[in-house]
């Protein structure tokens, strides 16, 4: 049976994130390509499943969910295999630090860059709508650059990716947040940088910032 894959959203880290993951696990999906605060969050088929006014959202035949953490973990733990975002086994070592690392990545680094998004002057961040606050932006910063350092730390021992040695479900996370920090002039701490431009090599994710860029919306 075929099953349909639906992702809505365009134009943001955190849209990038399901994008890429589907590509990385080679799937097909059907790409709404809505803006976040656009004319599309009101689309019906959309609003009837979500009341969050939020992107992205992920469906298929089991789930309807909105978090792209979640929507990129659910994908690996349903389709990834031991090449392609590889899910460690449920009760183990291993889940357990994917999972303090997951929500790090979350709620230390990506939640600080969007305090700093809500506050930044367009083109780049919505202070139209949520005001300036240079203080509340350089205590962000400074907060996840905090973040960004402990990162470093678990690629000190010279890995290639985040969990070891293959690219998951993690690195999508953490490398979309590093385009972020460098879009608002942060400096990542070594070797962060050099795992970014690692990362950044990699088809999937050239084809998926292709994929999230709002200048090819159909």
């Amino acid at each position: 049976m075929t099953v349909t894959k639906t992702v809505w959203g365009i134009g943001t880290p955190r849209t990038l994130r399901p994008i890429w993951a589907l590509i990385e696990l080679g799937l097909d999906f059907d790409h709404k390509k809505i803006l976040p605060r656009g004319a599309g969050m009101g689309h019906p088929e959309f609003v009837a499943m979500s009341q969050r006014h939020k992107v992205p959202f992920y469906t298929d035949d089991r789930v309807q969910i909105g978090e792209s953490a979640a929507i990129v973990s659910y994908l690996s733990e349903r389709y990834g295999n031991e090449d392609q975002l590889p899910m460690p086994a449920p009760g183990t070592a291993e889940r357990a630090v994917l999972h303090d690392r997951t929500f790090f990545v979350m709620t230390e680094i990506d939640a600080r860059m969007y305090t700093v998004r809500l506050h930044t002057n367009p083109p780049s961040g919505l202070s139209e709508t949520y005001g300036t606050a240079p203080v509340a932006v350089d205590a962000a910063k400074q907060y996840a650059a905090r973040g960004l350092h402990e990162a470093a730390r678990w690629l000190a021992d010279g890995r290639d990716n985040v969990m070891g040695e293959r690219f998951g479900a993690i690195d999508i996370l953490l490398m979309s947040c590093l385009d972020w920090a460098l879009s608002y002039d942060m400096e990542l701490p070594t070797p962060l940088g050099d795992y970014r431009d690692r990362i950044a090599s990699r088809p999937g994710y050239k084809t998926s910032m292709v994929q999230n860029q709002p200048i090819y919306m159909k």
